[in-house]
């Protein structure tokens, strides 16, 4: 899976790619993003660890910087990646 490096001047280590540009999409056809999108990434950290929880951390924090304007839902993912025992 591709993960883009991000500038040293934020506070993300890595974007994923894949998952950014889906957030992108939803947000520009809803204004939020959808639960595919949600439950997909969920699986790829924990149930097929494609991507780490930093990772998926990092991403999320970049979509909720891109919609500026975000519900719950984004920051309840948050706590669940850093959760140890999800």
């Amino acid at each position: 899976m591709y993960i883009n490096r991000i500038n040293s001047q934020t506070n993300f280590k890595a974007v994923n790619q894949k998952y950014f540009e889906w957030a992108k999409k939803d947000y520009s056809l809803g204004k939020n993003v959808s639960t595919e999108w949600i439950q997909r990434l969920r699986y790829d950290v924990f149930l097929f660890k494609e991507i780490s929880r930093q990772d998926a951390i990092d991403t999320v924090n970049a979509v909720k910087k891109y919609m500026n304007k975000t519900d719950e839902c984004l920051e309840d993912m948050i706590q669940i990646f850093k959760n140890p025992n999800p």
